[in-house]
């Protein structure tokens, strides 16, 4: 199969018919991410098709020799017509979810015998999700992208414009660190001492919906 990087060298060359590998195989993926971001469902499709036609209008200005991944550059096409289109509507942030829980939705042999077990797992994802929920914009994208797996620190410091990899690691530990307080004190059935609010109050030294940079 060939790569993203190798589609995008023929398209390059002439075989613009081949882009739409690029679009079946991150249509899904992007769309999540720009939800991710706070963008209305209702304009959810408009922002992604956006994202892959600019991505293939600019197809010739992406350089494969410079070591960035093709997906890394569809991320920041998308990233920043979505803040765009935020602080355009100054709308605050909607709850991003974990890609793996798409993956928790078919349970495996053991789940199908163990009911309980199946459960248990279901509400350990509803915590997650709600937790999530209550951290700050920047906290939450930086948690969505480490967890598609599929972007190194290097990756993830180009699509948020962070300084350095050293960045982008320190955010991630300490989003991390909220998150898993979160969910601790949730299953603990206490309220929060504030750590939403925290994290929220992070954010106010720009509009609602802007996501800002550590």
């Amino acid at each position: 199969m060939l790569t993203d990087e190798q589609v995008v060298a023929r398209v390059q060359a002439g075989e613009g018919e081949l882009f739409e590998l690029i679009f079946d195989r991150h249509y899904a993926r992007i769309e999540r991410y720009v939800r991710g971001l706070g963008l209305p469902e209702g304009e959810l499709e408009d922002l992604v098709a956006e994202t892959f036609a600019r991505a293939f209008a600019r197809i010739r200005s992406f350089d494969a020799a410079s070591g960035t991944r093709y997906i890394s550059y569809l991320y920041v096409i998308a990233r920043n017509l979505s803040t765009d289109r935020i602080r355009e509507k100054m709308r605050a942030p909607e709850a991003l979810f974990l890609e793996d829980a798409q993956v928790a939705e078919i349970p495996d042999e053991s789940e199908q015998a163990s009911p309980l077990a199946a459960l248990l797992k279901r509400e350990q994802l509803d915590r997650i999700h709600a937790a999530l929920a209550r951290l700050a914009p920047s906290d939450q994208e930086i948690v969505t992208l480490s967890y598609e797996r599929d972007l190194s620190c290097k990756e993830i410091m180009e699509v948020m414009e962070k300084p350095s990899v050293t960045a982008v690691t320190t955010h991630l530990y300490k989003a991390m660190k909220k998150l898993r307080a979160l969910v601790l004190v949730d299953e603990a059935g206490q309220d929060a001492p504030g750590a939403g609010d925290r994290s929220a109050d992070a954010e106010r030294g720009s509009p609602k919906g802007e996501v800002r940079k550590w």
